[in-house]
Order: C-alpha cells, then sequence, then structure tokens
C-alpha cells in the first residue's frame, strides 16, 4: 500500500511539472522591451513599439543552440535552462547572459534580465 502511494504521489508530481513547465523551443519575433518585472502580457506592452530598439527574431533550437536576428546585429550561441532560468552565451561575449523567463498563453516570451537594471523583453511566437 505504501509503494503504491510513493508511486501514485511521483506520478502526480510529474504530471504537475510537465504542466507548468513551457518550452522556449520555437522561433519568437521581438516586439518591445518594456521596464521592470513582468510576468503577465498586456495592451501596453503589446504597444510599446518604439523604433530605435529595432525588428528581429530569437530562436531557440533543440539542439541548445539560439540565433538572435535583427536590423542591428546577428548573434549565435548556445543556451541552458535552469528552473525558470535561461543561460544565453553568445559566441561573441566573453561571459554569459541570464535571463528569467516565462511563456504566456503559449504565444508570448518574457525576458527579464537577472543583472542591472529589470527589463523585459517581450517577443510572440513566430507561425
Amino acid at each position: 500500500m505504501k509503494f503504491s502511494l510513493v508511486i501514485l504521489s511521483f506520478l502526480l508530481f510529474s504530471c504537475s511539472e510537465t504542466k507548468t513547465s513551457e518550452p522556449i523551443t520555437s522561433k519568437w519575433e521581438f516586439i518591445s522591451i518594456n521596464e521592470g518585472k513582468m510576468n503577465t502580457v498586456d495592451a501596453k506592452m503589446l504597444s510599446n513599439i518604439k523604433k530605435e530598439n529595432g525588428t528581429g527574431t530569437l530562436e531557440f533550437k533543440n539542439d541548445l543552440s539560439f540565433s538572435s536576428l535583427g536590423s542591428k546585429t546577428n548573434s549565435q550561441g548556445t543556451y541552458t535552462l535552469k528552473n525558470s532560468t535561461v543561460i544565453m552565451q553568445y559566441s561573441d561575449l566573453p561571459e554569459p547572459i541570464k535571463f528569467n523567463y516565462s511563456v504566456v498563453e503559449n504565444k508570448y516570451l518574457l525576458l527579464t534580465n537577472i543583472e542591472g537594471k529589470p527589463l523585459t523583453w517581450l517577443y510572440k511566437k513566430s507561425k
């Protein structure tokens, strides 16, 4: 009986973990940069488009590589995921950059820098 409870508890825990973790593996279109730490997407963020920030896409691939293609720069590198943190090692930078990330409604990606002034980058999933 105790063994069955342990197995049942493990299965329930595993299922709940799967539902709460959202994959970032996809191609994402840049929308805006917003001040502060954001966990939700609202109309203000969606309309906060400033031309000086440029345009571009960020693609996280299954092989743990990424590419960042924009109107100002083109970069690539590798990434790792730990809890709700993505650690991005750009090929042209000596130190990795860490972001807290969240996927909202399976169509928006929020990346909030961990160090420095809190900023949140908003991306929308490409079709």
